[in-house]
């Protein structure tokens, strides 16, 4: 009985064996296949722009024609933060402005009639209040904007400039908020008020990345330029034929060159 048992289980550990060579190359094709695929259908997606602010028919024209996707348009609802907007400009869409979609997606555009105008004056007159700032830093743009709309507030994006501490942020994100004469804002905001969301994007970040490389490799070679005049150094030390200070100076550059003393720079000859 035990020897039957036995040879059952040699069986199933042979058999199992036998499975994984034979499974296991397709698995990894399988998986290879579908990373694939995946990379391919991301290259094949389309970033809808930022289209706030353009006139409706050239959105519409842009989305159709450019970027091969099937606009629709929307009167927007009347809003605090569309008081000194004008006619037939864009202020949202659905999926939102920076969304990636595939080719032939519909994208609802909406816009401004000036009765939506009106009415948002109206709301103003009517309703203005204070309240705290929402969390927004390192929130994606778009959705920052539409959120910070709906509370009343008049929002413009400012792309910011290259720099080390943009080079592990990601698209559209929002990096600092101000009013539009750059000050910082408070805790708090009231209906009605201009503020500034600053942000990154794709050309942003390389190029912050690329600042970085090249800091990185300018940093290594002056440690590499260090190491090697130290070991010359400690090599004329033991040889007695060095002046350490002088070859030191000369070797690695100006910055670390002795300075002369402010007796040096005056001598007074005595007659």
């Amino acid at each position: 009985m035990k020897g039957g048992k036995m040879m059952d289980m040699t069986k199933i550990v042979k058999y199992g064996k036998a499975a994984v060579k034979v499974i296991a190359p397709s698995a990894l094709v399988l998986i290879e296949k579908t990373g694939t695929e995946f990379i391919e259908k991301q290259k094949n997606l389309i970033k809808i722009p930022d289209l706030k602010d353009v006139y409706i028919d050239e959105a519409l024209r842009v989305l159709k024609d450019e970027l091969n996707l099937i606009p629709t348009s929307a009167i927007a609802n009347p809003n605090l933060a569309y008081v000194d907007e004008s006619e037939n400009e864009v202020m949202y869409s659905e999926p939102r402005f920076g969304s990636r979609v595939n080719p032939g997606t519909a994208v609802k555009v909406y816009y401004l009639t000036q009765e939506v105008i009106d009415k948002s004056k109206k709301l103003l007159e009517t309703v203005v209040r204070e309240f705290k700032v929402p969390r927004i830093i390192g929130a994606n743009l778009y959705e920052a904007r539409e959120d910070l709309e709906r509370l009343g507030l008049k929002v413009a994006a400012k792309l910011e400039k290259p720099s080390l501490k943009f080079v592990s942020k990601e698209d559209g994100q929002v990096t600092r908020v101000t009013y539009p004469n750059d000050q910082k804002i408070g805790s708090k905001l009231k209906t009605g008020e201009r503020i500034v969301l600053y942000y990154v994007n794709e050309e942003i970040i390389l190029k912050s990345r690329s600042i970085k490389d090249k800091k990185d490799k300018e940093r290594s070679e002056i440690l590499n330029k260090i190491g090697k005049v130290t070991k010359d150094v400690s090599d004329g030390v033991c040889s007695g034929v060095v002046d350490v200070p002088k070859t030191v100076a000369k070797k690695i550059g100006k910055p670390f060159a002795k300075k002369k003393s402010n007796s040096d720079k005056r001598k007074i000859t005595i007659k």
